[in-house]
């Protein structure tokens, strides 16, 4: 049997009108635009980082050591 994965990009509206798109694979907001529709072409496109992964994982142990 054949899993294909459908990438699902959450949109959320700004204060000033303008929109984000949220990436839940690695959770970056990585494109805003004017428009929603706008950000369709942002979400055919996107390609996760590893290292902005790994940098929110470091900085949660740094956290962590601090007593945060």
């Amino acid at each position: 049997m054949f899993s294909q994965r459908t990438t699902f990009y959450p949109h959320r509206r700004n204060n000033d009108g303008s929109f984000d798109s949220i990436c839940l694979t690695c959770f970056a907001t990585h494109a805003n635009a004017r428009t929603e529709p706008e950000l369709l072409e942002h979400d055919k496109t996107h390609i996760c980082e590893p290292a902005t992964i790994s940098q929110r994982a470091l900085y949660r142990r740094v956290l962590e050591a601090k007593g945060r």
